[in-house]
C-alpha cells in the first residue's frame, strides 16, 4: 500500500473516530466551523529540541493561499520597503478534518489554537500559521498566477519577482497619461483637419461669391431688362398683394403657402434658392427668413410671421452674415446681400 493510500485511510480512521465519539456525547454543543480558506503566514516554527525561531528561513515568510476548492499555493515572501519580492514554491491539493492535515504524501497532526491560528507538526517541526486579512485580491491572484507559471520543482533555478504596488500604480498613471496623450492627439489631428476643412469651406464662399458677383456683372443689358420687368411684374401680381395684407396681418404661413412662395421665387429669381444652398446649409427658418427679406418684408413682419422676438430675427440676420463672409455685419448688410441675389 503506498503512502498516498495510507495517508487517505488515516483520515477516513480519524474522522470515523470522531463521529463515534460525537455520537456518544450528544449533550455537549457542536462546536463553531472554522476553516483554512484565505491567506495564512507562518508565524514561527519550532524544532524537535523546542527552540522556535521565526521561520526557517533567514529572510523570507511563507504564505499559503487556501482556496475553497482544496486547492493551495505555497510561495515566500520578502518585504522591500512599499514592494514586495516572491519565490513560487507549489500548488497542491490539501485535506483536513479536526486533528490532521494531509498535502501530497504528508499526513500532519493539526491543531485550532483560535479562529486565527493554527499549528501543524511535521516530524517534529511545529509550524504555526496565523490568518491575514490584508492582502488584496488583486495580489492573491497574482500571487497564484505566479505560481501556476513558475512553480520551484526543486530542479529548475529560483526565479525572483517583485510584486510591486508602487510599480503597479506608476504603470496604471503611465497608460493614464498614454492614454492622454494619445487623445490629445486624436484631438488635435481633428482639430487640424476641421482647419482645414473650414478653410476650403471658406475659399469656396469666396469663389461662388465671385461668381456671382461676376454673373452680375457681366449679365447683357437685355437679360438685365427682362429679369427686372419680369420682377416688376411679380411684385404687382394678385397673388404678392394678398400675400402681403396675409404678412402685415401676422398671420401664420401654412406648409403650403411656404412651398407655393419658394416656387415662385424660384421663377422670378433662378439664382436665389441656388446660391444660397450652395453657400451652406440653412435651416427651414433661416430660409423663410431669407424669402421673407427677398420679398421686401421689415425684421418686425417677419418677426410676427415666425412668432419670434425681432432682437432674434436680427441676430439670426447678423450670423448669417458672419457665417458667409466671415466677418462681423450688421443684419441691414444680409438684407442687401439678399437683395443682391
Amino acid at each position: 500500500m503506498n503512502k498516498q493510500a495510507i495517508a487517505t485511510l488515516l483520515l477516513v480512521l480519524v474522522g470515523f473516530a470522531g463521529y463515534a465519539q460525537n455520537s456518544t456525547k450528544n449533550h455537549h454543543p457542536k462546536p463553531v466551523e472554522r476553516t483554512v480558506f484565505g491567506v495564512w503566514m507562518m508565524e514561527s516554527e519550532t524544532a524537535p529540541d523546542g527552540k522556535t525561531t521565526p521561520s526557517i528561513y533567514t529572510q523570507y515568510t511563507r504564505c499559503k493561499i487556501y482556496d475553497s476548492d482544496s486547492t493551495y499555493y505555497t510561495v515566500q515572501l520578502h518585504a522591500v520597503g512599499d514592494d514586495m519580492m516572491i519565490i513560487a514554491h507549489e500548488k497542491g491539493r490539501y485535506r483536513l478534518n479536526d486533528s490532521l492535515y494531509m498535502e501530497r504524501d504528508r499526513v500532519m497532526p493539526f491543531e485550532w489554537v483560535n479562529d486565527s491560528t493554527f499549528i501543524t507538526d511535521f516530524m517534529g517541526y511545529k509550524e504555526r500559521m496565523v490568518r491575514s486579512t490584508t492582502m488584496t485580491e488583486e495580489r492573491k491572484q497574482e500571487i497564484r498566477d505566479l505560481v501556476n507559471k513558475y512553480p520551484n520543482d526543486g530542479d529548475a533555478p529560483v526565479k525572483h519577482f517583485v510584486l510591486s504596488t508602487t510599480e503597479r500604480q506608476l504603470k496604471k498613471q503611465n497608460m493614464i497619461f498614454f492614454y492622454i496623450i494619445i487623445g490629445m492627439a486624436v484631438v488635435a489631428v481633428a482639430v487640424s483637419v476641421y482647419i482645414y476643412k473650414l478653410r476650403q469651406w471658406k475659399r469656396e464662399i469666396e469663389r461662388k461669391l465671385a461668381d456671382i458677383e461676376e454673373e452680375h456683372a457681366l449679365r447683357p443689358m437685355v437679360v438685365a431688362d427682362a429679369m427686372k420687368q419680369v420682377e416688376n411684374e411679380f411684385f404687382g401680381s394678385e397673388y404678392y398683394l394678398a400675400l402681403r395684407r396675409h404678412i402685415e396681418a401676422g398671420d401664420n404661413i401654412r406648409p403650403e403657402e411656404w412651398k407655393e412662395l419658394d416656387r415662385r421665387l424660384k421663377v422670378v429669381f433662378p439664382r436665389f434658392s441656388s446660391s444660397l444652398y450652395g453657400l451652406f446649409n440653412l435651416s427651414p427658418t433661416e430660409y423663410q427668413l431669407c424669402m421673407l427679406l427677398k420679398i421686401r418684408s421689415t425684421p418686425s413682419e417677419i418677426a410676427l410671421v415666425l412668432k419670434k422676438d425681432k432682437s432674434t430675427i436680427s441676430s439670426i440676420r447678423r450670423r448669417l452674415y458672419k457665417k458667409v463672409f466671415d466677418k462681423d455685419g450688421s443684419g441691414k448688410d444680409w438684407d442687401e446681400f439678399i437683395l443682391s441675389l
